[in-house]
């Protein structure tokens, strides 16, 4: 029985198009977002930024459109000023409340894993897609410049928060927003996503201005050859009312359609490392509380416990590089642990053939917290048998810090090349109180 609270009863049961599996799994699917999946769901906040203006100005109607409506504003004195100030202070005090920004980007932090949706359109001023998809902006003709085939991008036709002198609100906006389609880059580059990939909107409803907007212009400048696209939303008379009749509604939740997806594309392979956030993040925090102990071993007397504090570092940077990149979906391709693990085999190898001990121990951790993120996905109990302190040639698994002193004992009378050169390093650099530490390169 399908939850009834505020937050799950759009969920709505659908059948997803094998067309939208496809086009993801082939890195061909495109999302144009709109309002709904962002600020302006109505479980973020009970009141429409549409709302609140109308109430201020003191306008009773309902069909005043919201271009016109902010048009009235702006043409106050210091309209456009205020109207940007209250644009930015809404998007604050939804920022303020962790609750109602989690709300918010519900939809955002589903689409974050999902690696293959690689392009996002949004008539959207948020910097939602920037700060939890890891996605590049591209607001103005001369943000192309970083546009490539391998980053997530996010075309935002109607202006960023980021640079309020683009922000598209107006009817004044929305007719120089509707030229520079018809005539600049962005339009031409939107007319290649559309004619050529597979584009789901979601976020949208039949009374969004700028939606008609760009229903119309699809129809308008693809003329008869216009494609055929997806309506992820709730209304279930928008197709017809529309009149764009190629075209097929999923009638459900953004956010549950994009989660859907996820699901279908982590049974098929093609995402991985999807429940390894939480383990790594804990496991970061147990190795740095060990780093910290064995930091206070007296260096002068045991030289090698340089090695087991470089491999940490390596183990903690990999860790550290996983959770703060997460978000971009890079971590989530199939093949990127064993990549990563390819890479760092061959430095490892480079190390210990240059005698470089001392960064070979740093590498052979960054080898292995990448080992252990690609492990955890496959068995979550992986983490139980990670080596979390390391030193070479030790003769039993170094499972505690009292075990690693008593092989620093041991070693400190072999004289073994290892000591040899800690010793050295120790000798030439280390001051009696330093804290030895390798930086991540």
């Amino acid at each position: 029985m399908k939850c009834e609270c505020s937050i799950c009863k759009n969920n709505n049961p659908f059948n997803l198009p094998e067309e939208i599996v496809e086009a993801a799994l082939k890195g061909d699917l495109v999302l144009f977002c709109g309002a709904g999946i962002s600020t302006e769901n109505k479980n973020v906040l009970p009141y429409s930024f549409y709302s609140s203006i109308k109430e201020e100005l003191g306008i009773k109607s309902d069909s005043i459109s919201f271009s016109s409506l902010m048009q009235k504003y702006c043409n106050e004195p210091n309209g456009r000023k205020k109207l940007l100030i209250k644009i930015h202070d809404r998007f604050n005090y939804i920022h303020s409340f962790p609750e109602l920004e989690r709300q918010a980007t519900s939809f955002h932090r589903e689409l974050s894993e999902i690696h293959p949706i690689q392009t996002i359109i949004t008539t959207n001023w948020d910097t939602y897609f920037e700060d939890y998809c890891g996605a590049i902006p591209i607001t103005i003709p001369d943000d192309f410049a970083f546009w490539d085939e391998h980053s997530r991008f996010v075309l935002k036709i109607h202006g960023s928060i980021n640079n309020l002198s683009s922000i598209i609100a107006t009817e004044k906006d929305y007719k120089k927003c509707l030229d520079q389609l018809r005539n600049g880059i962005i339009g031409a580059t939107l007319k290649t996503i559309l004619a050529t990939k597979t584009v789901v909107f979601v976020g949208f409803s039949f009374g969004d201005e700028d939606f008609n907007q760009i229903i119309d212009y699809l129809r308008n400048e693809l003329g008869a050859i216009y494609p055929h696209v997806y309506f992820v939303t709730l209304d279930t008379t928008l197709k017809d009312r529309l009149k764009y009749q190629n075209s097929t509604d999923i009638i459900t939740s953004g956010t549950y359609f994009i989660h859907q997806l996820k699901l279908e594309l982590i049974q098929r392979g093609a995402i991985k490392n999807c429940s390894v956030y939480p383990i790594i993040y804990s496991a970061l925090d147990d190795i740095e509380k060990l780093h910290n102990e064995i930091s206070r071993i007296d260096l002068s007397m045991y030289p090698s416990v340089i090695y087991s504090l470089a491999y940490q570092d390596g183990v903690i940077h990999a860790f550290e590089r996983f959770l703060q990149n997460y978000h971009t979906g890079e971590y989530n391709c199939p093949d990127v642990i064993g990549r990563l693990g390819r890479e760092y085999e061959k430095i490892v190898a480079e190390c210990h053939a240059s005698q470089n001990y001392w960064d070979e121990a740093y590498y052979e951790g960054y080898l292995n917290g990448v080992v252990l993120i690609g492990a955890c996905d496959v068995d979550s109990t992986a983490i139980e048998y990670f080596p979390f302190i390391y030193l070479p040639n030790a003769q039993e698994p170094l499972t505690s810090v009292e075990i690693l002193k008593k092989e620093l004992d041991r070693v400190s009378t072999t004289k073994s090349k290892y000591h040899r050169f800690a010793k050295k390093i120790v000798d030439e650099k280390c001051d009696k109180d330093m804290v030895v530490h390798h930086p991540p390169f």
